[in-house]
Order: C-alpha cells, then sequence, then structure tokens
C-alpha cells in the first residue's frame, strides 16, 4: 500500500519534469517548418531560405546579425541501407570537398576532424572543418544520416563565437527534424452495382 501512495505522490512531480523539460527543447515561440515530408522546429529570429529544386530540399537559416548559419538538405530520391555508402560518396563527400576547397580558396588552412551527433532520433556520422579567417577561428560541422529512406545533410558553420551564442538554435533544428514517411493513396472504394 505504501508503494502505491509513493507512486501516486511521485507521478505528479514527474508529469512536471517532462513538461519542463520539453519546454525547455522546444520554445513557445518555435516556428514549424513542414514540407513534403521534412518537418522541423526554429526560432523566430532566424529566417528560413528555401532554394529547394527537383533534386533536394535546401534550405537555409541565418540571422542579420551574425555570420552562422544553419543548412538543411535533404536529398527527395529514396536510399536504401545497402547504397548509402554509394549516395555518400556522390552526396555527403563531394560538399564535405567543395566546402574544404571554399576555406582553401579563401586563404585558410581548413583541419577536418570525425565528429557524430544525433539528427532527431538518428545517429549521424559528421565532420568538424576547422579553419581561422583572418584570425577570426571558425569551423563548418557537417552531419549526414539516412532518415526515411532519404539522405540527410546538416550543416553549422560561422565563427566559432557565433556557433557558440546560437548552438540552442542548432540544436532545435537538429533534434526536431523528421522525415514522414509517404501514405499510400487510398484505394478508391468499390462501386455499388
Amino acid at each position: 500500500m505504501k508503494l502505491v501512495s509513493i507512486t501516486v505522490s511521485l507521478f505528479p512531480l514527474l508529469v512536471l519534469f517532462c513538461a519542463v523539460a520539453h519546454s525547455q527543447t522546444t520554445p513557445a515561440d518555435a516556428k514549424h517548418f513542414s514540407k513534403d515530408g521534412l518537418l522541423f522546429d526554429y526560432l523566430p529570429s532566424w529566417t528560413l531560405q528555401d532554394d529547394s529544386n527537383g533534386d533536394a530540399q535546401q534550405l537555409t537559416l541565418a540571422r542579420s546579425d551574425s555570420d552562422a548559419q544553419i543548412r538543411v538538405f535533404v536529398h527527395r530520391g529514396r536510399v536504401t541501407e545497402d547504397k548509402m555508402a554509394q549516395a555518400r560518396k556522390s552526396l555527403v563527400d563531394t560538399y564535405i570537398d567543395s566546402t574544404t576547397k571554399q576555406f582553401l580558396q579563401m586563404g585558410a588552412k581548413p583541419e577536418q576532424s570525425p565528429d557524430s551527433i544525433d539528427i532527431g532520433t538518428t545517429k549521424a556520422e559528421g565532420v568538424n572543418i576547422k579553419a581561422s579567417l583572418g584570425g577570426d577561428p571558425g569551423a563548418a560541422k557537417i552531419y549526414w544520416a539516412l532518415i526515411g529512406q532519404r539522405v540527410v545533410v546538416l550543416t553549422f558553420f560561422g565563427p566559432d563565437k557565433d556557433l557558440k551564442k546560437h548552438s540552442g538554435a542548432w540544436d532545435l533544428v537538429r533534434s526536431s527534424l523528421q522525415i514522414e514517411e509517404k501514405k499510400p493513396a487510398p484505394k478508391p472504394s468499390p462501386t455499388p452495382k
């Protein structure tokens, strides 16, 4: 009987804890992006630019008072787990090489190190490309995963001071990102004879 009364008295605390934890991860004023199966939340102080095309959803989140940016790339094609290595080579590795070359063209000496992070509920591989431009250290943090049979690539880049300042905005996007599975179209019901 004592166990039941302890459980009953702790239940409201558990509910309160869960509500507080949820409110800390998703601000009440967060905006919600939902298009073509891609879903995520982002802070209203960030502007969203959609450069999507027939091959991929390409979104950039930025602020007018910061050099930090968050990029979301989701390939529209379906990829199975056994084809992910090929997709990584053609999509992700090409993007990493291009980013490294941009740093080199700007006179930086980029250094890469492996990294990992969660995108939504999926463990993602990544690379952290660090470089110093004009004495200002910065990075391009690139992460990729196969989510709902779509290749997802997230990038958080800018000067270190801005990345640190806006890490909460980054965490909100990456932790809330989901890919909705397409539901098959309902079959029409047979017409009565």
